[in-house]
């Protein structure tokens, strides 16, 4: 029997893995830097509460009485999905490799589609309402989830470069 190996299968894409942890960390510290001053300083409060509210999708209320302990599971959680949305790049540029060519568009688009996911999936499903467009402020969550995609994008490429 005849195994056909496909190019995403190669064994340089075994060592992506670290690439897509880094990717991941590029990612989530480009909206944690967003989130905790837009969310938390721009509005008066103390970073730590905005995390304790990305805890509260697995504790509910009882996150904001958490302290720092659900900030934490708050702050782990947003990086475990940043780890996710960098996976789901890279495992897309597998099989579509403009994805490592042209990093700075195809991340952009990947922010444009990572925005239009949380708001018109993610966030009414946990807060049982649907997001509008509010001005400024949902422009600047877009342009903060395009800086995810091209963080992500970013690092994925290089690194898919220097593993050739």
């Amino acid at each position: 029997m005849t195994t056909i190996v496909s190019e995403a299968a190669r064994p340089h894409d075994r060592n992506m893995i670290g690439a897509v942890v880094l990717a991941g960390l590029a990612g989530g510290v480009v909206d944690f830097v967003y989130a905790s001053v837009m969310f938390g300083l721009m509005r008066g409060k103390p970073i730590y509460k905005v995390w304790q509210g990305v805890a509260g999708g697995w504790l509910g209320k009882a996150a904001a009485d958490g302290g720092y302990a659900s900030a934490a599971l708050g702050v782990v959680t947003h990086f475990a999905i940043a780890l996710c949305m960098a996976g789901a790049y890279f495992l897309a540029a597998t099989r579509l490799t403009a994805l490592y060519r042209r990093p700075l568009l195809c991340g952009a688009v990947y922010g444009v589609a990572l925005y239009a996911f949380m708001y018109g999936v993610v966030l009414p499903l946990r807060f049982g309402a649907p997001y509008g467009w509010h001005g400024l402020s949902s422009l600047g969550d877009l342009a903060s989830h395009v800086g995810v995609g091209l963080a992500i994008a970013w690092v994925l490429s290089r690194q898919a470069r220097v593993n050739r």
